[in-house]
């Protein structure tokens, strides 16, 4: 199944959407205000939009108003939105990445968010009477499909390499919003179903990122395990 398009954008409302309502549950758990993280978080934004044009889809179509699971977006959205709500909310410097989920970062959280209200949501048939080996085989590879179309998921490779231990490599020519902030929210968006699925103590290790600017390779891999 393609994902739906419209022009240059694509339809990643329910993504879009969940990292709006991760914000929101980090700030109701951590007492900070919400409005005032969220005014932060447009003026990071806008900033880093890197042109009119982009701060004015950032302002109109994204921070002004609802998201919905079918609204329409650019790919970079996602990425611009990463690093201003990290920056907001941990200040400049904070790490926007990582390559292990032993030490997770805020983008990593946030795709651990999104994997547990999509298991009960949007996704949840995908995720129902799965095992953890069957959703990472099927599920996963079935959710970027819908998500990111056929080209990029007929790329994918999953590997079962022993008893509860995976790598699963991803081909990001061509993925705009691809980069190592991305790789991490991918990360804990694995790390997050494994917990829903019920994996026992999960890890995820993503040494090899390429997804960054001047890689040579666009090929990404992820080491997935559990106990």
């Amino acid at each position: 199944m393609s994902m739906a398009s419209n022009g240059n954008e694509v339809q990643l409302g329910d993504f879009i959407k969940g990292r709006l309502l991760f914000v929101e549950e980090y700030c109701k758990n951590n007492g900070l205000d919400h409005a005032k993280v969220m005014e932060k978080i447009r003026a990071e934004a806008v900033r880093l939009a890197g042109s009119t044009e982009r701060a004015e889809i950032m302002e109109k179509k994204f921070l002004s108003g609802p998201v919905l699971s079918s609204s329409y977006l650019p790919y970079w959205v996602d990425r611009v939105f990463l690093e201003a709500m990290t920056i907001a909310i941990k200040g400049p410097g904070a790490p926007l990445f990582t390559r292990s989920s032993k030490t997770p970062c805020l983008t990593f959280e946030a795709g651990r968010f999104n994997a547990h209200r999509q298991a009960e949501g949007i996704f949840k048939l995908l995720f129902d009477r799965r095992t953890p080996e069957d959703w990472l085989k099927i599920s996963f590879v079935t959710i970027n499909r819908k998500c990111y179309g056929d080209a990029f998921a007929d790329k994918f490779v999953v590997e079962e390499g022993g008893p509860k231990r995976f790598k699963i490599s991803m081909d990001n020519t061509g993925m705009e919003k691809a980069s190592p902030m991305d790789c991490s929210t991918e990360m804990g968006y694995l790390f997050g179903a494994l917990e829903k699925l019920g994996a026992k103590d999960p890890v995820v290790t993503h040494d090899r990122c390429n997804a960054g600017p001047g890689a040579l390779s666009k090929v990404c891999l992820f080491e997935v395990s559990w106990s």
